[in-house]
């Protein structure tokens, strides 16, 4: 099954909005989020029973939020529903949760798309877009993986960067290495 990088954006009964960046499947009019445990995503989800699937090409976007380095993203209302899209996205999905299957790991929610926007064109990641979007899951996965296997893959990742890398993905980029830094200080501590 095809998993597409996005961003979700959910919130609680408050209207607290919490934003995050997450695999999903898509398989007809059905999107599939299988949080992991315990999760903000996963409790607005439950809570409210809708999110925004984000579609954003800006890789910022993925490297700030996994590095805690920018978490505040601007947000903008869509119609009728309660949980807003990130206002630079390229298109959105409204979805609206159906099923619930429960895990001890990665619950499955489905959710059926009740509405699609698209504001301009995505054009596809270049391989320095995605290399940043690989290495923020590397950093989400700080402290599950290997250093080793970590190192190897951003020396790999790094080649894609090297060759096309804009402004926007340079600085991704720097606060991705930066917050594997600051993992290797803190641990070795």
């Amino acid at each position: 099954m095809k998993i597409h990088e996005v961003i979700i954006t959910t919130c609680d009964k408050n209207c607290n909005h919490h934003i995050a960046p997450m695999g999903i499947n898509i398989i007809d009019n059905k999107v599939i989020i299988k949080p992991f445990k315990p999760s903000k995503t996963l409790d607005n989800l439950k809570e409210s029973k809708c999110a925004i699937v984000n579609f954003i090409d800006d890789v910022r976007v993925f490297a700030g939020i996994v590095t805690g380095i920018k978490r505040e993203w601007s947000l903008e209302k869509v119609s009728d529903n309660k949980v807003m899209r990130l206002k630079d996205a390229n298109a959105h999905f409204t979805l609206k949760v159906k099923a619930e299957t429960e895990d001890k790991v990665r619950p499955e929610i489905s959710c059926e798309i009740i509405d699609r926007k698209t504001y301009k064109p995505f054009l596809g990641f270049n391989r320095a877009q995605f290399s940043v979007i690989e290495a923020a899951v590397l950093v989400s996965r700080l402290g599950r993986l290997p250093m080793k296997k970590i190192h190897e893959e951003i020396e790999y990742l790094k080649i894609g960067l090297d060759k096309t890398a804009g402004n926007i993905e340079l600085e991704a980029w720097s606060w991705i290495e930066e917050k594997i830094r600051s993992f290797e200080i803190e641990h070795d501590a």
